[in-house]
């Protein structure tokens, strides 16, 4: 551990000095480290995630938990931040993909709640590859307006629920509803024209 110069101020100091000072116990060195580590942290996990929102919050709960980590300086504070940060925005991005597959697949449900379980095998074939067709198309469209619709569509939310559920401005919900319905439509389109065409 390198020595700490006595009387120089905390932003002159080797990140090795403000690891050494946090690891002693100041205060004062954990909130400089979040000013020098904090930008970096976020554009890794940024690169992961895609979404800044996500990568603000891994990197925040990071330095809530920094205080009481099992840190013994075996290698530098940042390469354990560093892998911190990458792990936990590979946790959001994993629990993130669980939730997208559970939301595309509610949607499908509740958009063929109402199909007819008595017709016949030609019918059945058909729904099938209808159902597969949405499937595809919920996958064009993006993640946040997805789970806006499947809190709509299936749990019956109402736009003030979905802001609160979400944590986002009332309005952001209403745009993720329109542009949602916008996609989806857009992505359904040639299965609708196929369809339309197969009628006549």
């Amino acid at each position: 551990m390198p020595p700490i110069a006595e009387g120089r101020p905390m932003h002159a100091l080797a990140d090795a000095e403000v690891d050494a000072l946090w690891l002693s116990g100041s205060h004062e060195a954990l909130a400089e480290l979040h000013r020098r580590y904090r930008p970096r942290l976020e554009a890794v996990a940024l690169r992961i995630l895609g979404e800044r929102a996500d990568a603000e919050d891994v990197v925040q709960r990071i330095f809530l938990a920094l205080p009481r980590v099992e840190f013994q300086g075996q290698a530098s504070l940042w390469t354990y931040l560093y892998r911190a940060a990458w792990n936990g925005a590979l946790n959001v991005l994993r629990a993130r993909r669980r939730r997208e597959a559970a939301d595309a697949e509610a949607l499908e449900r509740a958009l063929f709640a109402e199909l007819d379980q008595t017709a016949g095998p030609e019918a059945r074939v058909l729904e099938s590859e209808i159902l597969g067709g949405v499937a595809r198309a919920l996958l064009r469209v993006k993640p946040q307006h997805r789970r806006a619709l499947a809190l709509r569509i299936v749990w019956d939310l109402t736009n003030s629920e979905i802001a609160e559920r979400e944590g986002v401005p009332l309005a952001t919900v209403g745009t993720w509803l329109r542009r949602g319905r916008e996609e989806l439509r857009e992505a359904l389109g040639p299965m609708l024209r196929d369809l339309r065409l197969g009628g006549r």
